[in-house]
């Protein structure tokens, strides 16, 4: 896609766009895989679903399988993409719940240590929505300007 001439607003939407089809995609990816897992491990344990949430649970698998049958139609590689990219998506948010387990402040607080990394994609306060996300980018744009000032 030729972008001369295009305002960059217009191509951070578009990027944007883009970013958001293919997060999607990810995390249809990851539910179904948290699906299967989850099946297993209730199975395992000798856990039950009740009949309705056992209806609901194949429910969701099918229509979920059914979206992401559209990837299938992708090249080898961007379907390998697409897989490896959900994997670390499911790793990380396992990370993320194991390690901060029912303490919000430390979910917080590995989310503020995340963000601490510079955006590489140029989306800061894209993004609608997600007022901690943008709470924190303003934090840290205070504590970088309060820095400076303290510097003189």
């Amino acid at each position: 896609m030729d972008n001369t001439g295009v305002p960059e607003w217009a191509k951070k939407r578009h990027y944007l766009a883009a970013m958001l089809t293919n997060f999607v995609f990810e995390v249809a990816d990851v539910l179904e895989c948290l699906f299967i897992e989850c099946s297993d491990a209730a199975k395992e344990c000798g856990l039950q679903f009740s009949k309705q949430q056992k209806n609901h649970f194949e429910f969701a698998q099918k229509h979920i399988k059914a979206f992401r049958s559209s990837t299938a139609k992708l090249d080898k590689d961007a379907q390998l993409s697409f897989g490896q990219d959900a994997d670390v998506l499911a790793d990380l948010i396992y990370a993320a719940v194991t390690r901060t387990g029912e303490d919000d402040q430390m979910m917080r607080n590995f989310l503020e240590y995340i963000m601490s990394y510079p955006d590489k994609v140029g989306l800061d306060g894209v993004r609608k929505g997600g007022e901690l996300f943008e709470s924190i980018k303003m934090k840290q744009a205070k504590a970088r300007i309060e820095a400076k000032i303290n510097e003189k």
